[in-house]
């Protein structure tokens, strides 16, 4: 139950193409690392790193500072972070994406979401509980006249 939930949840974010320039401060990013930045991160973040998530605290002309809260690797493995800090110099990336809440996702899932119960629901009710009259008769005891 608990994993369906957190994967509905995904369904409610979205990750943006690669962008170049300057990231937005508020939102979270995936840094995209290239070589160089890989190479430079390896004693931190471990080897063969492709993006690193998480929401920058500072920038400069040379430099991103992350706190990451996902490491993502080459070989398609990713291994979760709780908000350490990490420099990675601008030209050790290719650039970036936005990782942000899509409230039209959001609101299609929740209708759909919805929809799914109350088909459920009225299914549940039209089967009965079983505990009907099933005599036949006309609901009267067997008096004659």
């Amino acid at each position: 139950m608990l994993s369906t939930l957190a994967l509905l949840l995904q369904g409610c974010y979205e990750t943006l193409p690669l962008q170049q320039g300057p990231p937005p401060a508020t939102a979270g990013v995936q840094l995209v690392l290239n070589d160089k930045g890989r190479l430079a991160v390896s004693d931190k973040l471990g080897s063969a790193v492709d993006r690193v998530e998480g929401t920058l605290t500072a920038q400069n002309s040379d430099s991103y500072t992350i706190a990451v809260t996902q490491v993502y690797q080459l070989g398609g493995n990713s291994s979760k972070w709780n908000g350490e800090p990490v420099t990675i110099t601008k030209d050790g990336t290719d650039g970036y994406r936005v990782h942000r809440f899509n409230q039209t996702r959001t609101v299609v899932l929740a209708a759909a979401l919805a929809a799914a119960v109350v088909v459920f629901l009225v299914s549940a009710g039209l089967k009965g509980s079983g505990t009907g009259d099933t005599s036949g008769g006309s609901g009267q005891t067997g008096q004659t006249h």
